[in-house]
């Protein structure tokens, strides 16, 4: 997240690495879209400790497919809290939202989702904790000077509202294809922590694709990438992964993947990822090639995720037989 305080405040939405590992807020559209009845996921990521005070982002969402007992509902939560540097800028966010699915095909394997989520931010900041001219005495810092300066608002809350559409395609459990289009902030909300003139925050248009399809018995390839804007600002995402399948029987899926990818003009980075059943854990490290490269002598941050899925399983088959000596 990048901001700057001066006649207004200039504000852009929180982003991860690990988009492909954070559903609720990547689209709306997301919502509901996975094999299971419910699944929980969070997301922590810092960065910027090599360079000033570490930015920290920290997510966790919750959602349900066929809500109510409706097939074609989804209904998701999805909060994140992010602090960043000196000023200990604050960001809370919270979302509710729906998704309505269709699916098509001889064998359903075409699905059309449409999605929205319904936000509340508040955004504050801490004054103190910053140095201005005013407060140097010739010689050194004096925090007992005042900073001259006539903040009149600390914090401000705001609502929002973001929509999103996808289009996904499984012909079975190897092969997918995703793509879709999510806009956010159509409202355009005022972000100032001033009380002057309003400082709009932008929308935010997000296009995303993925898949995967197998290369041998035991190995799949997944490329993904995913594109942003908002305001004069640019995000490209686009990498992949090689997954592993250790076992995938008896409704059971262990997996390890190993990925490369790359934020342009921003940073690459690696990816590990492991797959036990219903959980998936995922973690990343960037590594900085922008301009801010020779203060940050290429370290950007890590990321770690973690998503749990709820399903009613099958028994597993019995591997054994009776000894008749013990009847």
């Amino acid at each position: 997240m990048s901001i700057s305080i001066g006649a207004s405040v200039h504000a852009q939405d929180i982003h991860f690495s690990q988009f492909f590992n954070a559903p609720y807020a990547q689209s709306p559209a997301n919502i509901g879209q996975f094999e299971g009845d419910y699944r929980v996921g969070a997301i922590y990521r810092q960065q910027w400790r090599s360079v000033t005070t570490p930015y920290s982002t920290f997510g966790i969402g919750g959602d349900a497919a066929h809500f109510a007992g409706v097939e074609q509902l989804g209904l998701g939560a999805w909060l994140y809290n992010d602090r960043a540097g000196t000023s200990q800028l604050n960001t809370f966010h919270a979302d509710l939202g729906a998704s309505w699915t269709e699916r098509f095909g001889d064998a359903k394997q075409h699905s059309l989702t449409a999605g929205a989520q319904f936000g509340f931010t508040n955004a504050s900041i801490n004054y103190n904790a910053l140095r201005f001219d005013a407060q140097y005495n010739g010689f050194s810092y004096d925090p007992s000077l005042g900073n001259a300066e006539q903040f009149t608002r600390s914090a401000r809350s705001r609502m929002d509202v973001h929509a999103g559409a996808a289009y996904r395609y499984a012909p079975d459990a190897r092969h997918r294809f995703t793509g879709g289009l999510a806009l956010f902030n159509l409202t355009t909300p005022n972000a100032s922590l001033f009380d002057g003139a309003p400082s709009p925050l932008d929308a935010r248009t997000l296009v995303h694709a993925g898949g995967q399809f197998p290369v041998s018995a035991k190995l799949d390839i997944l490329p993904m990438l995913q594109w942003q804007a908002q305001g004069k600002f640019r995000e490209f995402n686009i990498g992949g992964a090689v997954r592993y399948i250790m076992l995938d029987r008896w409704s059971l899926l262990r997996t390890v993947q190993a990925g490369l990818f790359m934020r342009a003009k921003d940073a690459g980075y690696l990816y590990a990822g492991l797959e036990h059943d219903d959980w998936t854990f995922g973690l990343s490290y960037d590594i900085n090639l922008s301009r801010l490269e020779p203060a940050s002598r290429n370290r950007g941050g890590f990321e770690v995720t973690a998503i749990k899925v709820f399903r009613k399983r099958p028994p597993v088959p019995v591997r054994f037989k009776a000894c008749p000596d013990q009847m």
